[in-house]
């Protein structure tokens, strides 16, 4: 079938429209001219692949990546950077209007820039490495990533290497998540024990530590965590523990949240992990408080803390949803792609924090989340979106929002 690409959706996809039917098209752009072949047929819509681009959008550019038509990893190489960053305004602000109802939200600001990531977790099959091909568990094996910082790829290009040496690799089947700091690396590796200890003692510099299983079965091998310096503030932390990838942008954030919450006398950070947001806030609340379910994250808070010396601060293990917060003045949620949970939302409603700061990975459902808060009294007063993934679908969204 041959049509055009007359706008974008969620998750990267070009949308043509064909006898009534919409068809999702990966790895296309508004403007494209295109021949599409049905891949998946659903009730109201098609999934359709791309099998000659006909004639190119202007908004097109040649991926710099050579493994990009393979890679799950990136999904907008293929567009401009400036018509990325436009590209997912409009998909936000759709998500907005459709999802969560808001009439006329306007135009967000994006702050972007084409940085390398520090953090990225890649797959090993078959003692190969590399990342998922697109929409498949087979295995895209490369020698480096082009969006990755220096570092992870010296860390990825020595494990492709050892891993050709393991007499067991066949059979060898798990992830690799590096994260960097200072030319530095930290690893953790969800492998069997016994070749992921192998793989690990064959790994040196720029390799400071390794982090193997998860739970009861955690082993550290060397250092047990990576430095970090934050809005003057030493964090260590370890792989296994969540970190933004981009620094950039999380420093734009840490700004803005900053900004926003100065004066607060209680400052409720959930979602903490390693207090990446709770150590900032300490400087302008009397009380900053971190909320995180993972005890390994709120060890590595606590010690940072501890090093510190900062007096207002302190973190504890529990869920988001069973945080009592009727004590809360302000509140940062920075929750996985599912959003908040009816008991969270149910539970701020009770508490009415006056400020609340929400950061999302996800615009469906923070534009769901936003609702019952809007409906409820609270006010946004602003929304700005942040490319913390270049060359993806993804988007960062931060709305702020006030009471009374």
């Amino acid at each position: 079938m041959q049509t055009r690409i007359i706008s974008m959706a969620p998750g990267g996809f070009g949308i043509a429209r064909i006898d009534g039917m919409v068809h999702f098209v990966p790895e296309t752009v508004t403007g494209d001219r295109v021949e599409i072949e049905t891949v998946t047929k659903k009730k109201h819509y098609v999934f359709s692949r791309l099998v000659r681009l006909l004639a190119p959008s202007s908004f097109r550019r040649t991926p710099f990546c050579p493994w990009y038509a393979e890679c799950g990893g990136c999904s907008f190489q293929h567009i401009a950077y400036p018509d990325q960053l436009r590209i997912k305004k409009e998909i936000f602000r759709d998500q907005m209007e459709r999802i969560g109802k808001f009439k006329n939200p306007g135009t967000q600001e994006i702050l972007g820039f084409e940085s390398k990531r520090i953090r990225m977790r890649f797959q090993i099959r078959g003692g190969e490495i590399g990342f998922f091909q697109r929409r498949s568990n087979r295995l895209c094996v490369m020698s480096q990533c082009a969006v990755a910082d220096e570092t992870i790829n010296e860390v990825l290009q020595a494990a492709r290497k050892a891993l050709k040496k393991m007499p067991e690799r066949s059979g060898l089947t798990g992830e690799l998540t590096v994260l960097t700091s200072g030319g530095k690396a930290h690893l953790a590796m969800d492998l069997p024990e016994r070749p992921a200890i192998t793989l690990s003692e064959s790994l040196g510099p720029p390799v400071i530590g390794c982090i193997i299983g998860k739970g009861e079965r955690r082993r550290i091998m060397g250092k047990p965590a990576l430095p970090f310096t934050i809005r003057g503030f030493h964090l260590d932390v370890p792989a296994d523990v969540f970190l933004q990838a981009n620094p950039e942008i999380n420093e734009a954030i840490l700004s803005e949240i900053r900004i926003f919450m100065k004066g607060t006398v209680r400052g409720v950070d959930l979602y903490c992990g390693c207090g990446n947001f709770t150590f900032p806030l300490a400087k302008v609340c009397k009380e900053a408080v971190g909320i995180e379910e993972s005890p390994i994250a709120v060890e590595s808070a606590r010690k940072s803390a501890l090093q510190a010396g900062i007096g207002n601060l302190s973190f504890f293990c529990r869920t988001a949803s069973g945080t009592d917060l009727s004590d809360a003045d302000g509140l940062v949620l920075d929750p996985p792609r599912p959003g908040l949970t009816g008991r969270l939302i149910e539970g701020i409603l009770r508490a009415t924090p006056r400020r609340i700061a929400y950061l999302s990975c996800n615009p469906s459902t923070q534009t769901r989340d936003l609702r019952p808060l809007v409906d409820a009294g609270y006010t946004i007063r602003s929304i700005r979106l942040y490319d913390m993934f270049p060359h993806t679908h993804h988007i960062e969204s931060l709305a702020l929002l006030t009471r009374g």
